[in-house]
């Protein structure tokens, strides 16, 4: 017989019918995302970049699929500043942000794992790698993977 009360097997999982999310009636939480685009080699501003978000979000019993959805897109001015998007906080740890940078001639850069706060600003200066710099060959495209943050060193350090 039926108990609509007591967990029951599915997929390999104890699932229980009696446990419900409630959902929130707050407004998201929003942060802001600010890039900057430069030339790597001469330090110069690019504009006409094309800037894209993504959210990607995680599942599977393994964290074995991503599914990914466009957010924004945008293209960089004169001074290589792109307008600031405004993206919701992110709750789920199965989700991310990320960014790609494109311009002509120049190698893809890909930002991975973009941490936004609520009511602050998180910024990027992007340094587009043009494909003929250096003889280089073997890069195809460029990640970054966490931002700059003033103050702080990223680099190893001997106490």
């Amino acid at each position: 017989m039926y108990d609509r009360y007591m967990p029951y097997l599915a997929n390999n999982k104890m699932l229980d019918l009696t446990y419900k999310k409630l959902k929130s009636l707050e407004s998201p939480q929003i942060g802001y995302l600010k890039l900057n685009t430069y030339r790597h080699d001469t330090r110069s501003p690019i504009s006409n970049a094309f800037v894209r978000i993504s959210k990607l979000t995680i599942s599977g019993y393994y964290r074995e699929i991503g599914t990914g959805v466009f957010l924004a897109a945008n293209s960089s001015d004169e001074n290589g500043s792109v307008p600031i998007f405004e993206l919701p906080v992110l709750t789920n740890e199965n989700e991310m942000y990320n960014v790609s940078v494109n311009y002509l001639d120049y190698c893809p850069a890909y930002i991975i794992d973009i941490p936004i706060y609520p009511g602050v600003t998180t910024t990027y200066d992007v340094y587009m790698h043009h494909y003929s710099m250096n003889g280089d060959t073997d890069m195809d495209y460029h990640f970054i993977l966490q931002p700059q943050i003033p103050g702080r060193n990223t680099g190893p350090e001997i106490f």
